[in-house]
């Protein structure tokens, strides 16, 4: 590897999975949802951005169009969408939730509401395309081109720009997008049924190309390509369909839905392998949320010393430090937790801890040092107690090389250690876990992110804080893209199916 040891240590990272464990169950997902992304939450970006390059590209395929004038183009359509959405939601309450450019154009949207005009932005945002181009592709609209025309639509993405454009009553919005100029109120109100990504409904044609779009798989080129895209879809097909299952049972969200599935399958036999799947991801989640805790309180006491050891923190907490009452509640024999062996006192751990409840990461987070230490090793044993059955039934593929796994096999082999060294052993094993994943990105060329480093047995911080939590889940976004969409509604108890209740 080559290591950037003279590199200034100041100029650091934050850092996104400092313990190399995030992106299993990230993979495990987007295995099931065919390119939505965590910030991919509105379909409609989908054909207004299929749209956008279709207009603009194949209009100018033989003007020798520059990089550059894509970019000015892409962001007027992207503050036209801004505006016409914030404006459908004064009129309508409708919802504006997930419109880009809130921030960058924050001023300038300002400006618009208090005079009813302004001049169409250019020099900033451009969102869009880098954050819905991925889904695109994977729906089958965009293909990548080459200069002048830098994307190219596919049958499927020419239908839903001619769609669109037979529906666009007012040429100014043309003129406005190619060549900016001031954007009016009401020219504004006139894009809302167009550019508005809650006004989908009124152009149900549009609405249908993009369920085909997201639901029917598009046709490949080659019998490779084929297997991909019918697997890709056959998979969201299936966590649409599971997914639905839930919300006819009881109307709640998507992270309801995920942590449900996971109680359901820890508890029953014989569930589908979709619902194992979305299971998996949840036991990863939790595996990487109870480690991303104890690495926190690793380095938040840790910042307390010039340099010490894992042993020595330890001691320390069982000398110094009192659990709290929010951890007390949890586990009420953490007060004792200092006395017996490991396998008594992790047993003392309620089996139902989080059971069928989303993990309350904000609140975890908020946790002193040992609390979040402790508050790690309990989901741990919790996570390995409810998730017994489907590992040892292979339902559960474990990995020798993932740290979550080797955890929970420490866990399970803690035996008659003292409770101490049970803590010392997986605190060692995600601070070894940090060390081997920072490094091994330094050694790529990528900035410091370590929140600490080793000197023999001891560790010196860097001053960086860790924030544990959950991955964001893209079910969410699937099932946002599901309602606008018309396959679902936002009901006064959470999702429901168009059609059931009132």
């Amino acid at each position: 590897m080559q290591i950037f040891w003279n590199d200034d240590l100041l100029d650091t990272t934050q850092g996104l999975d400092i313990l190399g464990i995030r992106g299993l169950d990230q993979s495990i997902e987007i295995g099931m949802v065919n390119g939505i992304t965590t910030i991919s939450q509105r379909i409609r970006y989908l054909s207004i951005l299929t749209w956008a390059l279709g207009e603009f590209l194949t209009a100018r395929a033989n003007d020798a169009a520059e990089w550059e004038d894509v970019q000015r183009f892409l962001r007027r359509v992207e503050f036209l969408v801004l505006v016409s959405t914030r404006l459908d939601r004064e009129i309508t309450s409708s919802d504006a939730t997930g419109t880009l450019g809130a921030n960058v154009f924050q001023e300038t949207l300002t400006s618009f509401f208090e005079h009813g005009f302004v001049e169409i932005p250019e020099d900033r945002g451009g969102g869009m395309l880098g954050t819905y181009l991925g889904p695109c592709r994977s729906a089958g609209l965009l293909l990548d081109g080459a200069p002048p025309v830098f994307y190219q639509l596919t049958p499927r993405g020419r239908e839903i720009w001619e769609c669109r454009n037979h529906k666009l009553a007012k040429p100014e919005f043309i003129h406005l997008l190619n060549e900016g100029g001031t954007l009016t109120r009401e020219l504004a109100e006139n894009a809302i049924a167009d550019f508005s990504l809650s006004a989908l409904p009124q152009r149900p044609e549009e609405a249908s190309l993009l369920k085909t779009a997201m639901l029917t798989p598009w046709q490949a080129s080659n019998d490779m390509m084929r297997n991909r895209v019918e697997t890709a879809y056959g998979n969201l097909q299936d966590t649409v369909a599971w997914a639905k299952g839930y919300f006819g049972e009881n109307p709640s969200s998507a992270a309801d839905v995920i942590v449900r599935n996971y109680k359901k399958c820890c508890a029953e036999q014989n569930c589908p392998e979709v619902a194992l799947t979305w299971a998996e991801y949840e036991y990863r989640r939790r595996c990487h949320l109870a480690l991303e805790l104890l690495m926190s309180g690793l380095n938040g006491s840790l910042k307390n010393y010039e340099q010490a050891s894992i042993a020595e923190i330890v001691a320390d907490w069982e000398t110094a430090s009192e659990a709290t009452d929010y951890l007390a509640d949890l586990w009420p024999a953490v007060l004792s937790v200092w006395v017996g062996e490991a396998k008594n006192v992790l047993g003392t751990v309620p089996n139902d801890l989080f059971f069928g409840e989303q993990m309350p990461s904000g609140q975890l987070r908020q946790l002193p040092a040992f609390d979040q230490a402790l508050m790690g090793v309990a989901i741990m044993q919790a996570t390995a107690t409810q998730t017994t059955k489907l590992r040892q039934s292979g339902q559960i593929n474990t990995q020798t090389g993932y740290s979550g796994d080797h955890a929970i096999d420490l866990i399970s082999a803690c035996g008659d250690k003292p409770f101490r060294q049970s803590l010392v052993d997986l605190l060692q094993l995600a601070a070894m876990a940090h060390l081997q994943t920072t490094l091994r990105k330094m050694g790529a060329g990528q900035k410091c992110s370590l929140r600490f480093f080793p000197e023999g047995p001891a560790l010196r911080p860097t001053g960086l804080d860790v924030t544990p939590g959950h991955s964001g889940d893209r079910l969410t976004n699937v099932c946002r893209f599901l309602t606008d969409i018309g396959e679902l509604r936002a009901g006064s108890k959470g999702l429901e199916l168009v059609g059931a209740g009132n």
